[in-house]
């Protein structure tokens, strides 16, 4: 296989390379201004290079600075990038990350101390960009037309004008990533000429991965080699330099497949996120995993290396996309033919979002100060799929939902919202948001399904779904402060239900939620299990996250809305950031969920997921189990998984009453690896990873 960073070069373009370089002098190229339009469409001003066409940019020759001189009152509105005459675009600010009047004489090199996002206006000096000049570096030609591209995006009065600007070549320049091989799955992407924007095109994609082995960029494609579907995704963060993807396989005849990634279950859809803004690498598996031992359906996610084009892109999470599937969200199949009862009753999956969507309005207003409502996107059926008859359907339970939880009779066992909603996943998703103080709590990004009704048919919330303004990382809207109520937040845009301050006005609801959350606080909401669960995480990720903050240098700028102090930081800080948060989160919401943990009125038969300990962990012959079951009567299964989600063993099976119970299970017949044990009871379900040595 071709390797994609690191092309032969013919002996005698070597000789020439090396030898024109060492006598080359700094050139310096200066291109005039004019007016930038403030209208959110980019402005272009164009430099004709001439001159280095014998030697193509490299570690010895290549470009090592870009200077500006713009007259603008408010820098915060532009964002400026350099296009070189190949197409490749590095981004040199980011508007809402720097701010004051102008950049006056005001250069970026790669190599300079302190960010642009950390300096103040008129920016006068030599700053660090937020994009690397260092991958313009890579062996392209220089010669041809160079780009400053500027883009005012809110349109207002103050336009400004670019007066003039310049490149500068010369041999200190920043050197491109030589990226070889990783201890993460690698993914490669070729799109064959195409260039990848918001629109679905086909391409090539590989994964190198080679189990505890290391993976080479050189390595056959052994996890996957086939085409994929693949267009950008996000609503912020796409307009961050490094983007995120959204992937549908394909067969070599251009049919959506299915195939197992890393590990997952097979299915069809998968996004890449790139883990810009969130410098730990870690928010949104915090998320995902913490939930999924809650006993909840989350993202699986596995932490991969990126090429793309040749081009090195750094560290991204490859996750499932959340959709109906029996390794998903698993809940009843709907067709169009589905629009009478009992089969229109479900199921369905619908999001809590922006409008951007097919979708509706919420029959009540939501958390605003000007009245506004929240909206309702179809997810499952799509929007290009669902039937007037279902639409109909699942507008109109979602209104009676909500005017039952406005009512008088809100709070009733039987007539009130627990008629309509599983309490228990609502419970266990007040405590993410609030543990992680998640911004877009509620308001945004947020799932909701509904089964059949011959599968109990009430409404859940989740799965969890992009945290990476979660667990302090956000600075606006209270998010950064340890204290403090995240379903309290009112928002004129974007308001979140106001069924969340309904429950707490809830004796009941407070109850479980007293009592769920000291359940949690004795295992997995535990300071030092958090602390252990992010540093062996970290740990997992440090060679590679030195490859991705080289690539896209944002340790130490600011990338709005970090609330985190920028200056003389790193990786390790940024992990540290996290888990100093949470020791000061969690005794604060210690002192404030209010409730008394006792037996309440509810009628769902097991309020909450039990509690499991597996030991010795690792284990050899013998492994020891012991679990509380906190309901009634209930139906007990405990299994025991591979790694790639195949049953292995029953442990158990059968009713238990409420107590706690132990399984002892001889595991000699076992081979070494990694094991998951899986308790289920009644709904619910706890996970425990395992390993089993000799």
């Amino acid at each position: 296989m071709v390797n994609y960073l690191e092309k032969p070069i013919h002996p005698l373009i070597g000789f020439i390379t090396i030898f024109f370089s060492f006598f080359a002098k700094a050139q310096v190229f200066t291109g005039t201004g004019g007016v930038i339009q403030n209208n959110g469409i980019d402005t272009y001003f164009n430099i004709t290079v001439p001159g280095i066409t014998q030697v193509p940019l490299d570690t010895i020759f290549g470009i090592e600075e870009v200077c500006v001189d713009i007259n603008h009152t408010s820098v915060e509105n532009l964002y400026i990038f350099l296009q070189s005459p190949a197409g490749k675009i590095v981004q040199l600010t980011a508007g809402s990350s720097s701010n004051g009047a102008n950049y006056t004489n005001t250069c970026f090199n790669s190599s300079a101390d302190t960010s642009i996002t950390l300096a103040n206006a008129p920016y006068t000096g030599s700053y660090r960009p937020i994009g690397y000049l260092g991958r313009f570096n890579d062996g392209q030609i220089g010669n041809g037309i160079w780009k400053l591209i500027v883009r005012d995006y809110i349109a207002s009065p103050d336009s400004g004008y670019v007066i003039s600007w310049s490149i500068k070549f010369g041999n200190n320049p920043s050197k491109p990533i030589v990226f070889t091989s990783s201890n993460l799955p690698i993914v490669i992407i070729n799109t064959n000429g195409q260039t990848i924007s918001e629109n679905e095109i086909t391409v090539s994609m590989g994964i190198i991965f080679n189990g505890n082995q290391r993976n080479y960029i050189t390595d056959s494609w052994n996890e996957y080699n086939g085409k994929t579907r693949i267009n950008i995704r996000g609503n912020t963060s796409k307009n961050f330099e490094k983007k995120s993807y959204a992937l549908e396989l394909r067969d070599a005849w251009g049919e959506e497949t299915q195939a197992s990634l890393l590990g997952m279950p097979s299915e069809s859809d998968w996004c890449l996120i790139a883990l810009y803004a969130d410098k730990s690498l870690l928010r949104n598996q915090i998320t995902y995993d913490l939930y999924r031992e809650m006993g909840h359906y989350s993202p699986r996610t596995k932490n991969v290396e990126v090429i793309i084009n040749s081009e090195y892109q750094g560290v991204y999470a490859l996750l499932e996309k959340p959709k109906r599937d029996n390794d998903r969200i698993d809940i009843s199949k709907v067709t169009s033919t589905d629009n009478f009862y009992p089969e229109i009753t479900g199921g369905y999956i619908i999001k809590i979002d922006r409008s951007y969507e097919d979708g509706w309005n919420s029959l009540l207003e939501g958390n605003s100060p000007n009245n506004s409502h929240f909206y309702y996107q179809y997810v499952y059926p799509k929007d290009t799929a669902i039937t007037i008859p279902q639409k109909n359907y699942i507008e109109d339970f979602m209104d009676s939902l909500e005017t039952t939880i406005n009512s008088s009779y809100y709070a009733s066992p039987t007539e009130g919202y627990q008629k309509y909603i599983n309490t228990s996943s609502f419970i266990d998703f007040f405590i993410i948001n609030e543990l992680s103080k998640n911004i877009d709590a509620y308001r945004l990004s947020t799932y909701l399904y509904k089964d059949n009704i011959n599968k109990g048919g009430k409404l859940s919330i989740g799965p969890v779904w992009d945290y990476d303004l979660a667990w302090h990382n956000c600075n606006y809207g209270n998010a950064f402060a340890p204290s403090g109520w995240e379903y309290q937040l009112p928002d004129a845009d974007f308001p979140s239900p106001t069924w969340w301050s309904r429950f707490m006005d809830d004796s009941n609801f407070t109850n479980l939620l007293s009592c769920r959350w000291n359940e949690l606080r004795q295992s997995i909401i535990n300071i030092n299990y958090l602390n252990n669960y992010i540093d062996s995480n970290a740990a997992l990720l440090d060679e590679a996250q030195q490859r991705n903050f080289v690539q896209w240098p944002v340790i130490g700028s600011y990338i709005f809305p970090n609330p985190q102090t920028q200056s003389v930081t790193s990786y390790q800080n940024e992990v540290n950031d996290i888990k100093n948060w949470i020791a000061s989160r969690i005794p604060w919401l210690d002192a404030n969920i209010s409730g008394v943990c006792q037996t309440v009125n509810t009628d769902e038969h097991v309020a909450f997921a039990p509690t499991i300990n597996c030991f010795p962990n690792p284990f050899t012959d013998n492994l020891n189990v012991s679990y509380k079951i906190t309901g009634a009567t209930t139906t007990v299964k405990m299994e025991l998984f591979s790694l790639l989600g195949k049953p292995v063993q029953l442990l158990y099976s059968g009713t238990r009453q409420a107590g706690i119970y132990e399984e002892k299970v001889n595991t000699s017949q076992l081979a070494a690896g990694i094991y998951i044990v899986r308790l289920s009871v009644d709904s619910h379900a706890v996970y425990k990873k395992m390993t089993k040595v000799r």
